[in-house]
């Protein structure tokens, strides 16, 4: 059997997490990074799992530092794990121009791992590749590099060994490591099925409406409680206001004619109660890490400029079909007015 050959563009928690799971499947690993990431990568890396507190390690993997390394090289699957606004700057833009050019003709499958209305549409122009070479899909760990600043911390008896790890994650209870859209059908059953393979956790395939209406309500929450401070789902909740207005941000994205009857039906459906239902079935499946505290290091530092992105595109699109989405706007206005206050007191 020919093992499978999977590049992952980027070495951060997402790459280096996932990158172990397909390593258990059995696939070939390469990364492409920025040629300061080469010295770390030059020995095993070590993970710490929140979910038996023990090291994982990955090893055996080749390392580039330049898209036109790849020449010669084939992929089956090639993973962008950059975010969504990374993407759309120049560096990025660059990157993905390039890998664009290595994988022309090649048959590799490139998978987004960034998420957000308009991000499929702006990685499939920049790189050329045809639909049949581009999935959608994203780890559903928490992952961080341990020792960046502000990240969640395991309880003291587990700290030595946390601290000795690169990475740190947690997998959830239901066992499920990653989705991908389900078209193109070919790629998205290969994709699953190797990750699946891995014997510690699968890969899910779902519509792609859902996956990017999903994923891109998520920001409107993740706002919210940037706004208040990230003192979890207690508070914010507790703050009415501010709480009708994330869920009423949320109805008006999934709302979108883009998604047609789905999200229809889940702008009536996501009533208040229901998205603090689910919310807090969030706080119960991270208890071992932390809901909040991931998503406060990870969507109040790491990824910010993405939701905020993610929701300007929300609202253009919903404005576009003849939405006000007065809810979102608020809600945008609300947390620029927060950052140039924070901004003016420093």
């Amino acid at each position: 059997m020919i093992k499978p050959r999977v590049l992952i563009v980027g070495a951060g928690a997402l790459g280096l997490t996932t990158a172990y799971h397909l390593q258990l499947a059995g696939a070939g690993l390469a990364f492409l990074v920025r040629p300061h990431r080469m010295e770390a990568l030059s020995r095993p890396q070590r993970l710490y799992s929140y979910s038996d507190h023990d090291i994982k390690t990955l090893a055996s993997y080749d390392v580039f530092t330049s898209p036109a390394d790849l020449e010669g090289h084939d992929f089956d699957f090639v993973l962008l794990t950059l975010d969504g606004a990374t993407c759309r700057s120049d560096q990025g833009v660059a990157t993905l121009s390039e890998l664009g050019k290595v994988l022309a003709g090649s048959g590799s499958v490139m998978i987004i791992n960034g998420v957000g209305v308009g991000l499929y549409e702006h990685v499939k122009e920049t790189t050329g590749l045809a639909e049949k070479n581009l999935l959608e899909g994203t780890m559903t760990m928490f992952a961080y590099q341990v020792r960046s600043p502000g990240t969640p911390l395991p309880s003291p008896e587990h700290l030595d060994l946390h601290n000795s790890a690169d990475i740190a994650y947690l997998k959830f209870a239901d066992g499920v490591g990653f989705y991908v859209t389900s078209k193109p059908k070919r790629a998205s059953k290969a994709f699953s099925d190797l990750y699946s393979r891995c014997g510690v956790a699968t890969c899910k395939r779902m519509p792609r409406s859902v996956y990017v209406m999903s994923s891109s309500m998520f920001f409107a929450f993740t706002v919210a409680s940037e706004l208040n401070g990230w003192q979890g789902t207690d508070a914010l909740v507790a703050d009415k206001a501010l709480w009708h207005l994330s869920c009423s941000a949320q109805r008006e994205i999934v709302g979108l004619k883009r998604f047609g009857l789905a999200g229809k039906l889940a702008s009536k459906l996501l009533t208040d109660d229901r998205l603090e239902k689910m919310q807090r079935g969030s706080d119960r499946k991270a208890g071992a890490m932390g809901f909040t505290d991931f998503n406060r290091f990870h969507h109040g530092g790491k990824v910010l400029a993405q939701d905020i992105q993610i929701l300007e595109n929300c609202v253009a699109l919903g404005e576009g079909e003849g939405r006000s989405m007065s809810a979102t706007k608020s809600l945008l206005e609300r947390w620029r007015e927060n950052r140039s206050s924070t901004a003016s007191a420093n």
